[in-house]
């Protein structure tokens, strides 16, 4: 079963802001954390449940080495 993922406006500002500042230390990887979030996301449609973080608000920590 796949569920939507809804991206409150708050946070899409908060993920550009962070592909910008990202960008900003080395080419490129403002889109590698692009892409990991979106991975995320992905993830979070397949499985929503995997934690619960606040009452019907789910989450999946965005931890990555290379950033």
């Amino acid at each position: 079963m796949i569920f939507e993922v809804v991206i409150e406006p708050r946070a899409i500002l908060d993920i550009q802001e962070a592909i910008n500042y990202y960008e900003t230390k080395q080419e490129d990887l403002g889109e590698y954390f692009y892409e990991v979030i979106n991975e995320h996301i992905e993830l979070l449609t397949q499985n929503p449940y995997f934690q619960i973080r606040y009452k019907d608000y789910h989450g999946l920590p965005a931890k990555n080495s290379h950033l």
